[in-house]
């Protein structure tokens, strides 16, 4: 069996350090919270129209405006 080598201070601290398993997760759970909208209210003849063509989208298509 061979004797280890003694490690410096500044060795022996980097074993202790804090470390991110999820690096940014923070940052994006942060611009998570930051993103609210206010509840918008349709008149009856738009939820009907929007209710129709959401209906109408299929796997797969694209949708655009």
């Amino acid at each position: 069996m061979t004797a280890r080598k003694k490690m410096s201070p500044s060795e022996r601290a980097k074993q202790f350090m804090p470390f991110a398993a999820l690096k940014g997760f923070e940052e994006a759970l942060r611009e998570k919270e930051k993103m609210v909208a206010g509840k918008v209210s349709l008149p009856e003849e738009s939820k009907e129209e929007l209710d129709r063509r959401l209906h109408q989208i299929q796997n797969n298509d694209t949708i655009t405006e």
